[in-house]
């Protein structure tokens, strides 16, 4: 009996792979909760047929520093007048429905594998990008300790975790920090939000001319992500890209 089941070669069978597989293509869309059996090649992610093409790709011109919408893809007027800290935004999306949706449950309501979600969703776009100026070293937009313990969780650091493999860039986890827990910045202007972030974030790192990514959900104003980057480039960095899974067009939370 025991050679009749080696022959069948049970002993060499590993079932994980197709487990993963069957677990993988068996969930429900986290859009609209229907049976997501086919994976994308496009995403690699558990989204139905219908809802992939409702996605707000961000596809028209924009200007390459902060990634608002230009005619030509030129750098826009106050970039060229007051440009940010920050040299290049990556933004495969538009901040809209249904992406902001997926945003919020990722964020605010404990659904860490959708962080997984949006980070493949992102790479087919960013990934060619990339290739042509690479960065060296990636990090995450920093929460302070008190926002961290509140929220259980780094929702910046999260997509950063799942990034780093496919794009093959070093994720460093403690080059940087949050050391003042600023305000909701909701409703702000640029002027504002850049006032209140004085001070906010601490470099532990001398970075040596490197091409630093900073990866993060969404930029609104980019005030944030300006504030950070002066940090950096303070602390030796030679060059900051911003990698967000959105661009906000209208006044939202950054």
């Amino acid at each position: 009996m025991k050679k009749f089941y080696n022959r069948l070669n049970f002993n060499h069978f590993n079932p994980l792979p197709w487990l993963q597989h069957w677990l993988s293509a068996s969930l429900p869309c986290p859009l609209c909760a229907a049976p997501a059996q086919k994976q994308l090649q496009l995403t690699h992610a558990p989204l139905c047929d219908a809802c992939v093409p409702s996605l707000p790709w961000y596809v028209s011109a924009r200007c390459p520093q902060c990634a608002l919408p230009t005619s030509t893809g030129a750098y826009c007027g106050i970039c060229l007048q007051h440009p940010p800290a920050f040299d290049h935004t990556l933004a495969p999306f538009r901040y809209a429905y249904p992406l902001d949706r997926l945003l919020q449950q990722f964020k605010y309501h404990q659904q860490l594998p959708l962080g997984k979600l949006l980070a493949q969703s992102m790479l087919p776009t960013i990934n060619p990008l990339l290739q042509a100026d690479k960065p060296e070293v990636m990090v995450a937009m920093p929460m302070h300790p008190y926002r961290v313990r509140q929220r259980g969780f780094n929702h910046a650091l999260e997509l950063a975790r799942h990034l780093q493999t496919a794009l093959q860039i070093p994720l460093e986890m403690t080059g940087c920090s949050r050391t003042l827990d600023t305000p909701s910045q909701a409703g702000m202007d640029m002027k504002t939000r850049t006032r209140n972030l004085r001070g906010a974030f601490a470099s532990q790192t001398q970075w040596q001319g490197k091409h630093v990514l900073v990866v993060d959900d969404v930029m609104t104003t980019g005030a944030s992500m300006h504030a950070l980057a002066k940090v950096l480039k303070h602390a030796g960095a030679g060059q900051i890209t911003a990698l967000v899974v959105a661009r906000t067009l209208k006044s939202t939370e950054d």
